[in-house]
């Protein structure tokens, strides 16, 4: 079954240059390997909670395949002082689709 990689960055305002360098070459590292689905990085709009600047949602074969990769390459992003993400893989439970207005 395919996991969903959901990853809540807190990044200070003037590391966000910083870690979007190194969030493009981890996405470069993990987009070459076998599993890997697609990613898609998200920027807070500053509407509602503004703790996470960033949410990284990314598509694996299965959580298997994401653990494996992130043991054999650790992400550069973490290496950035007052960077810290909140990574883990999810499954998808209930889906619920647009029905049309009543």
């Amino acid at each position: 079954m395919t996991a969903t990689l959901i990853n809540a960055f807190i990044v200070p305002a003037d590391k966000e240059e910083e870690f979007l360098e190194n969030w493009k070459k981890t996405t470069d590292y993990f987009s070459r390997r076998k599993g890997f689905i697609e990613t898609l990085l998200h920027r807070n709009t500053g509407v509602g909670n503004q703790t996470f600047m960033y949410i990284n949602l990314a598509k694996w074969e299965n959580k298997e395949v994401w653990n494996q990769l992130h043991t054999e390459f650790k992400p550069t992003e973490y290496n950035i002082e007052g960077v810290k993400g909140h990574a883990a893989c999810f499954e998808p439970v209930i889906n619920v689709k647009y029905q049309g207005s009543k």
